[in-house]
């Protein structure tokens, strides 16, 4: 009796098993989701004057495997907010010399 599964349980690995295959399926079009995802984000942050221009493309080394390259025009400010953001504890100790 300890072995037998219960019907939440037999639904639930029913539905993953078919999320799975679903995954699978629709998975060599991740590149293009993700560059329309991350153009979408960018242009965000273009609109609010955090980035200057942006370029962003995706490519599909294997299953589950992405190369994403993001070329961005910075300013030299907007340089400095991005590491601050990206890397705030190594920054830290130089936060006097960053002046806005």
């Amino acid at each position: 009796m300890a072995n037998e599964e219960t019907v939440s349980e037999s639904l639930v690995s029913s539905a993953v098993r078919v999320l799975m295959r679903v995954a699978f399926v629709f998975e060599p079009l991740a590149p293009t989701a993700i560059t329309a995802l991350m153009n979408q984000q960018l242009h965000r942050y273009k609109e609010a004057g955090k980035i200057g221009n942006y370029k962003t493309h995706t490519k599909r080394l294997g299953k589950f495997h992405y190369r994403i390259t993001i070329d961005l025009d910075l300013t030299g400010m907007q340089a400095i907010h991005l590491l601050g953001n990206i890397f705030p504890k190594q920054l830290s100790r130089y936060r006097r010399w960053f002046h806005e």
